[in-house]
């Protein structure tokens, strides 16, 4: 039986007044600053001070209200902690811990705003937001920040694993013309390896830029309107060669005729209906399973390929 595991207490003081970590005297960086150092510096650029103020006053007021719920049981009966409620109910988030300190114990240090216990041993992070619009790029940030708290959990707690990365995505604020800007929803987010969460942060510590793996490369993103207009060309004379493709494919079954060679040199093949036999493996394991099917079996390298979607 899996011995239950209980987190780590990481030993950073956090002073929420000046949003400081300090470790033995030591001031940690955090992990936001972090990602606007390296990633997403024009984050904030050319939205007012007095709108930015508001947001994070909004935002600390529903992460309040959230923690005051877990921590007390205390709901202050706000639209965002029912909504709260309700997304940890539909998805059975159990909470374990809030704002709980990851650090690498040298240079940074973070609060997860969410830990949820799954088992004795596993456990999903959540960060909650209040934005108005979940643009793409400050979806991007999220799971770059949720992928660095699953990196520093798992290194503060070493037995433990972080399994699933969400954004609590809750707002509801008064617009001016008095309706609601109401979200309530849970964001899965696919989780940056550790090894590349590691590599940023080592990279910044070095005091150099870091060059992210997802960034696409110039000289691709310059293509991307005439790879478009391919793609659309290519569905578009597809669709015509399918049509004409019918048209012939009926007329030389009407013939009875299996060969058409035309004028130019093009060979017009018609393949008669057949039928074709396959092994259902799945159905024959679970007929047969004291049968040893790996000798049986043939590997077979396949390329790998590139798939485009507009």
């Amino acid at each position: 039986m899996a011995k239950r595991i209980e987190l780590a207490d990481s030993g950073v003081i956090f002073d929420p007044e000046q949003h400081t970590y300090e470790l033995n005297g030591t001031y940690l960086s955090g992990i936001t600053e972090l990602l606007q150092r390296q990633l997403f510096p024009n984050e904030y650029a050319n939205i007012p001070k007095a709108i930015l103020q508001q947001a994070a006053a909004y935002g600390t007021s529903v992460h309040q209200s959230c923690e005051d719920f877990d921590s007390q049981w205390i709901n202050d009966g706000t639209q965002e902690v029912q909504d709260y409620i309700e997304l940890c109910t539909t998805h059975n988030l159990t909470h374990e811990a809030s704002e709980y300190t990851v650090t690498d114990f040298t240079n940074y240090a973070s609060n997860i705003d969410k830990v949820f216990r799954i088992s004795d041993s596993t456990f999903d992070l959540a960060d909650l937001k209040t934005y108005g619009k979940m643009t793409p790029e400050k979806l991007e940030k999220a799971r770059w920040q949720l992928s660095i708290y699953a990196y520093l959990f798992e290194l503060q707690n070493k037995k433990a694993k972080a399994r699933e990365l969400y954004i609590l995505h809750i707002r509801n604020k008064q617009k001016k013309d008095g309706s609601f800007d109401h979200i309530s929803q849970l964001i899965p987010v696919k989780r940056i390896p550790s090894e590349i969460c590691k590599e940023l942060l080592d990279t910044d510590l070095r005091g150099e830029q870091f060059q992210s793996p997802y960034d696409l490369p110039k000289e691709i993103s310059t293509q991307e309107q005439h790879i478009r207009e391919l793609i659309l060309t290519k569905e578009a004379v597809e669709e015509e060669l399918s049509g004409i493709k019918s048209q012939i494919l009926t007329e030389m079954e009407s013939r009875n005729v299996k060969t058409w060679i035309t004028d130019g040199g093009i060979r017009l093949t018609r393949k008669l209906p057949t039928t074709r036999t396959s092994l259902n493996l799945t159905l024959l394991k679970e007929k047969h399973p004291e049968i040893d099917y790996d000798q049986y079996m043939r590997e077979t390298l396949v390329s790998g390929s590139l798939t485009i979607a507009i």
